[in-house]
């Protein structure tokens, strides 16, 4: 969700919608140091969707942030993983609208960006709804504004295959479906 990790002292609250969990998830987020944060999802209802994960920034060159995320998802009839994505972010200055009268002006911020970014991640499934263990690979990119918005696509293949169904009649962990990723989130960002 963040492609920067937090600073220490900031804090995010929101929600998330993904396709992949069906349910809205409540986000906190919470900076750890300069260059390291901690998350937890709790799904709504909240045997759906819950997780943790934490980012830790590699590299920042200019305005290109590189860093890495480790996470965990669980759930009662999903497919619980742990997932490793390496991100490539481009950040830009928001510009901020200031009316004087009947004039308009542009600020440029020195605090607040909007990102794009470009993903890959890995994903392992030890024991999914149907029972198999799976293992994914795959790209995603997303945009971020301000740390309050953003969304976020992507696809994760199984290179086992098969297009099995499970007793309920929903995708097993190795349909090809279970692979997209599309996420919305909002919320608010604050600092200490």
């Amino acid at each position: 969700m963040m492609p920067e990790p937090l600073k220490k002292g900031e804090v995010f609250n929101g929600f998330l919608i993904s396709s992949e969990n069906g349910f809205p998830q409540y986000v906190y987020r919470r900076g750890l140091s300069d260059r390291a944060d901690l998350g937890f999802r709790v799904g709504l209802p909240p045997t759906q969707g819950d997780g943790i994960d934490m980012s830790y920034r590699l590299i920042q060159i200019e305005n290109r942030v590189h860093s890495v995320n480790l996470s965990t998802a669980f759930g009662a009839d999903q497919n619980n993983n742990l997932s490793l994505t390496y991100l490539n972010a481009k950040k830009k200055p928001r510009k901020e609208k200031i009316r004087e009268g009947r004039k308009l002006f542009y600020k440029v911020s020195k605090t607040q960006f909007n990102y794009s970014y470009f993903g890959v991640r890995y994903m392992l499934i030890p024991n999914g709804v149907g029972g198999d263990q799976s293992q994914r690979v795959g790209m995603l990119y997303g945009l971020n504004f301000n740390n309050r918005w953003g969304s976020e696509i992507g696809y994760f293949h199984d290179f086992a295959g098969g297009e099995k169904l499970t007793a309920l009649g929903r995708p097993s962990e190795h349909a090809a479906i279970t692979g997209l990723s599309v996420r919305f989130w909002m919320g608010g960002l604050r600092k200490k």
